[in-house]
């Protein structure tokens, strides 16, 4: 198995088609299929499969994209530490989730205030974060949501975090240990982003109990949506994150999720070039670093 073949295999995955992945790995289509082809021999399943003109990949070879990309990330991350200062003067371009800079643990935080001249920051919602990499319109992007793949470009899980639901101390959500998405059917909810792109397992689960979306308000801070807590009793929750959970405010309750496919998930989201893999890598790292040193829960990501 060569670092090659897994980086064919990525651009396969990203394109659905041999001849788009020949075309941004500067090699032939052959040599695209040949590199599959080692692969599925070595492992012995199947990657890909054909679907119309293109191909997408088999249930066992999704799940081999997921460890691929780590094992890249982690390959390209180990030659950028020794790499010489190529890059070094080069401004890299990030796309934000809304919010991410209000609740950044401290370490994490500093990280971009250093040198802060070779980073150029542009804050929008998740899903503008995810389709301004796709377009090369930023380098990378740092996005909170619940747990989804990436299926057009790279991605770099760094944290996993808790989610909650805050309510009013009326509510019979503030007596449970833990809140299923069916305890959630008659409540009116509050969060803090448009949902289809950040909240897409939340959602999938809600249409499955029959939830009424109409039910839904999207807030434009955690502190309105725990002054509508407050103001409208136990028939209204909100999302929010674990900061909430060390320290409720007055008259409000925080219960934890307990379905670990709403948890949040820290991404950072790339599409790498030859000017900008190396910042890319150190990036992702430094970011894993910081979020693992400083306890997330201790911070308001804002969601």
């Amino acid at each position: 198995m060569e670092i090659q073949q897994l980086r064919h295999m990525q651009a396969a995955a990203r394109h659905s088609s041999y001849a788009r992945a020949a075309t941004e790995c500067f090699t032939s289509r052959q040599n695209i299929a040949h590199s599959i082809k080692a692969l599925e021999a070595e492992l012995g399943i199947s990657l890909f499969e054909r679907k119309g003109n293109g191909v997408v990949l088999t249930p066992a070879g999704k799940i081999v994209a997921r460890r691929v990309d780590g094992i890249v990330a982690a390959v390209d991350n180990l030659r950028s530490m020794f790499s010489d200062t190529e890059g070094s003067e080069r401004t890299l371009s990030l796309g934000v989730s809304n919010n991410l800079f209000a609740g950044l643990p401290h370490g994490a935080d500093e990280l971009f205030s250093v040198d802060a001249d070779r980073w150029r920051f542009v804050e929008m919602d998740c899903e503008r974060c995810y389709r301004s990499v796709l377009s090369g319109k930023v380098d990378a992007a740092i996005v909170v949501c619940m747990k989804r793949d990436f299926q057009s470009c790279s991605s770099y899980e760094v944290l996993v975090a808790p989610s909650y639901v805050i309510t009013d101390v009326s509510s019979p959500l503030a007596a449970k240990g833990g809140v299923s998405v069916s305890d959630l059917k008659n409540q009116r909810l509050l969060l803090m982003s448009e949902p289809s792109f950040q909240y897409e397992p939340l959602f999938a689960q809600l249409d499955i109990i029959g939830y009424d979306r109409e039910l839904i308000d999207v807030i434009a801070s955690t502190s309105s949506m725990v002054r509508m807590v407050r103001r409208q009793g136990g028939g209204v929750c909100g999302i929010v994150s674990g900061k909430f959970a060390n320290k409720p405010p007055a008259g409000t309750a925080v219960v934890p999720i307990s379905d670990p496919q709403l948890e949040w998930h820290y991404y950072i989201l790339y599409r790498l070039s030859a000017e900008s893999s190396n910042m890319v890598m150190k990036l992702s790292e430094s970011v894993r670093t910081a979020l693992e040193l400083d306890s997330i829960d201790n911070y308001d990501m804002g969601y």
